[in-house]
């Protein structure tokens, strides 16, 4: 409910309050560290796979596919804890990073992927 503020003249007005930019953002922090946690899980495993594919004829593509979508998830991880600084452009960042690591990855990357993305549009919808 909104505060009512009466002036001097009887007349009502609803007081505003100024959205604080200093909000606590646990949960996204959470679900980042959650990422992160699953992103090593998966795509760091997945370098052994990786290794027997490039030592069948890959020259070291599916290697540096894992390597690259890991890298994108360390960025995507330390991008969670500066998103009161530009809520927007960190929020869009996170989203993209994790779409990249969905398709980029192959199977090893769904499931960070995935919980990237549902982190970025978190940092997104929460003002």
């Amino acid at each position: 409910m909104a505060k009512k503020i009466r002036d001097a003249e009887g007349n009502v007005y609803k007081e505003v309050i100024a959205p604080d930019k200093n909000r606590k953002r646990t949960l996204e922090i959470v679900i980042g560290v959650i990422a992160m946690i699953l992103s090593v899980l998966f795509i760091g495993g997945s370098f052994g796979a990786a290794a027997v594919a490039d030592a069948f004829g890959g020259e070291g593509y599916y290697t540096a596919k894992m390597m690259l979508g890991l890298i994108l998830a360390i960025i995507s991880f330390v991008l969670v804890f500066f998103i009161n600084k530009n809520q927007k452009v960190i929020g869009w960042s996170i989203t993209i990073m994790g779409a990249i690591i969905l398709f980029m990855c192959g199977d090893y990357g769904i499931i960070p992927g995935i919980v990237y993305i549902i982190d970025g549009i978190l940092v997104l919808v929460r003002k």
